[in-house]
């Protein structure tokens, strides 16, 4: 009887160090960048490192905002009003990072 008890508490035992195990793992930020433009947005046109012009899409029917995708890195934004440049700069964007550039 003692030798059946002893089995099951070493059974028990190993069936406890076995179920809890540690999982490791790693989690990776998003590599993408995103721009996201505030302010008078009416009319007005962006370029991205000197690709053509586009216009800035209003808010969303679900009323999140407009975020622009672009890749980790300088680059260099302009907007224009009637063909009037508003913003002319170069930004530096980190990887999984959000810009806002606002705009008068």
């Amino acid at each position: 009887m003692r030798n059946i008890t002893q089995l099951c508490l070493i059974f028990c035992c190993i069936l406890i160090f076995t179920a809890c195990s540690y999982k490791e793992g790693i989690v990776q930020s998003s590599s993408e960048s995103y721009l996201h433009f505030t302010g008078n947005t009416e009319n007005v046109l962006i370029t991205i490192d000197m690709a053509d012009p586009l216009p800035i899409a209003s808010a969303s029917e679900s009323g999140k905002p407009i975020h622009y995708q672009v890749s980790p890195g300088k680059h260099k934004i302009k907007v224009t009003r009637d063909n009037i440049i508003i913003v002319n700069r170069e930004i530096l964007i980190g990887e999984g990072m959000t810009k806002e550039i606002n705009i008068k």
